[in-house]
């Protein structure tokens, strides 16, 4: 069987082989992981939500960081974080807490991760509110920004997980659900 491909294909195709290999290059010098710097150095930047300036998606590069880790490796490296089940988000705008890895599951694309959050004793600066801390129980409580303080929560756990298995891996993940201690009475 014979497969036609255009000009402008075969030319894509060349491109996206340059750019793995220019990664693995600066990969083998730095280490392995997705950083910002890396993504100013190689132009994948995304301006505006639209496009990076090589057209490369960055679900390539998280693919030629588990190519050039090693599924094996790649795996074992995010397993070690999963298996660490209490994590501290402090630098995450007023936001400090605990959470928990409740369970993980591979369902051979990515993982699925649900996850407790310590609302209990997690601390947040409503710096818009009244500029005072407070418990985040009696923030998520809140008819007036409750919901927002939960979907802040959620960015916080993702980017972390993000910062620590995506760019050091390549492997994505998924909330599955966030539950809070004060809810399940723990």
């Amino acid at each position: 069987m014979r497969i036609r491909i255009t000009e402008d294909q075969l030319d894509k195709v060349k491109e996206q082989e340059s750019y793995k290999k220019m990664l693995f290059k600066y990969w083998d010098k730095v280490g392995p992981g997705i950083t910002d710097n890396m993504s100013k150095l190689f132009g994948l930047e995304y301006h505006g939500g639209l496009k990076n300036q090589t057209g490369i998606r960055m679900v390539d590069v998280q693919r030629w960081l588990t190519e050039y880790l090693g599924a094996d490796k790649a795996q074992e490296i995010a397993m070690e974080f999963f298996d660490k089940k209490e994590h501290t988000i402090d630098n995450c705008g007023g936001y400090e807490f605990n959470f928990t890895i409740d369970n993980v599951e591979d369902d051979g694309a990515q993982f699925i991760v649900t996850v407790t959050v310590d609302d209990i004793n997690g601390e947040v600066m409503l710096m818009l509110v009244d500029g005072t801390l407070h418990k985040l129980r009696a923030a998520r409580d809140s008819d007036d920004y409750g919901w927002e303080i939960e979907n802040e929560i959620e960015d916080c756990i993702y980017d972390y997980i993000s910062e620590n298995v995506e760019d050091k891996t390549g492997i994505s993940f998924v909330m599955d659900s966030i539950n809070y201690k004060s809810d399940i009475g723990v």
